[in-house]
């Protein structure tokens, strides 16, 4: 599909759209200067602290007790 396909298909998907938080992530999108690359990667969390946090999480969950 060419890139003006691709945009009709967005923006008609959009168009679509009823749900407001969905909505206003695409508009933070939108509204984003540029992404830091380095910035994002600072931020981030390491393979290890991700399994740690979802396993806690997961131990949390009323049906595991």
């Amino acid at each position: 599909m060419n890139l003006s396909a691709e945009k009709i298909e967005i923006i008609k998907w959009i168009q679509s759209l009823e749900n407001p938080a969905l909505i206003e992530e695409i508009n933070k999108i939108r509204k984003r200067k540029s992404l830091d690359f380095e910035k994002e990667w600072e931020r981030g969390i390491s393979v290890a602290e991700a399994r740690k946090r979802t396993s806690d999480y997961i131990k949390t969950l009323p049906w595991k007790k």
